[in-house]
């Protein structure tokens, strides 16, 4: 039970995020554009069990829960060059905001690493940007390392060397992918 007071504390959390970056980013300057100015991807959880925990997400906030389905052989990134992993993923939409479960199946993953060192939580926070090579450069910048990058258009940057305690994943607007 006390990974489940965790994760509803994650949820409510991810909500206060939700309103404040659902919109689209705001701050940055016309001389001044940050890389990350785009909107709210998801929020992403790793977890030991994908059917578990989503079944209790979709039960407590009467949302339908979706089939699950198995990632296999995605490139890890240059964390770890050479290496393939496997997840298991079910997303809902609750009041508007993208929730992703993802549980990490044979092998290595950053996924699992997160469950062994932390337990079940939140894993990272996506941001769609139209430009993911410069958001990613813009937040090593500011101390994060890139995780992973599992495509051009996608890719994990971990901030705890920048002194926040949560990995971004920034992925291209959806007007941008073609």
């Amino acid at each position: 039970m006390q990974g489940y007071v965790k994760i509803a504390v994650a949820v409510v959390a991810g909500f206060v995020v939700g309103m404040f970056v659902n919109a689209p980013l705001r701050g940055a300057t016309a001389q001044n554009a940050n890389p990350l100015e785009g909107r709210l991807s998801h929020i992403s959880f790793a977890v030991a069990d994908v059917e578990e925990t989503t079944g209790a997400f979709a039960d407590v906030f009467g949302v339908e829960m979706s089939d699950s389905q198995d990632f296999r052989d995605i490139p890890w990134g240059p964390r770890f060059p050479g290496k393939l992993m496997n997840t298991r993923r079910i997303g809902l939409n609750i009041n508007g905001v993208s929730f992703e479960f993802l549980q990490p199946l044979e092998g290595e993953s950053p996924w699992r690493e997160f469950i062994d060192r932390s337990g079940d939580g939140v894993h990272h926070i996506g941001f769609s940007v139209p430009d993911v090579a410069a958001a990613r450069a813009y937040l090593e910048s500011k101390g994060g390392v890139q995780a992973q990058a599992y495509s051009e258009a996608a890719n994990y940057v971990d901030m705890t060397d920048g002194g926040l305690p949560i990995t971004f994943e920034v992925t291209l607007l959806p007007q941008q992918q073609q």
